[in-house]
């Protein structure tokens, strides 16, 4: 009994420490995502990024979503929960499948915005030197 004991508390272990693990990686992901945010707020006012929170406004509201201590885990721990929230009131905490699913969401659109807003300013340059040397 005792050993079968041990192998249940070694496995249990086990699993904590690779759930710490996952968490940790989203975290990573979202750092740099909240950094993504943080540069493409300074070129347009579609994203923002404070206080952990990064959030997109669309035509239909904003959406946000954000990183914070979970309260039921020891601070020292830095396990974080993901909210996703909206304009309307929406506060919808997330299980791990579906923050990795909102984070990467998020990332692809700041991606899409980010080629869009080069490109948009590559043809207002181009057009400013056309009409500078016309």
């Amino acid at each position: 009994m005792k050993k079968l004991f041990l192998l249940a508390f070694v496995l249990f272990a086990g699993l904590t420490a690779q759930a710490q693990e996952d968490w940790k990686d989203q975290k990573i992901i979202f750092d740099r995502v909240y950094s993504l945010a943080t540069d493409l707020g300074e070129q347009t006012d579609k994203v923002a990024a404070a206080g952990n929170v990064i959030s997109v406004i669309t035509a239909k509201g904003t959406i946000s979503v954000q990183k914070k201590l979970d309260p039921s885990k020891p601070k020292n721990l830095n396990h974080y929960e993901y909210h996703l929230l909206t304009t309307t009131g929406k506060d919808i905490l997330l299980d791990k499948m579906n923050a990795e699913r909102v984070i990467e969401t998020f990332q692809a659109k700041l991606l899409k915005l980010k080629t869009s807003l080069a490109e948009n300013q590559d043809a207002d340059v181009e057009s400013i030197l056309k009409d500078l040397f016309n």
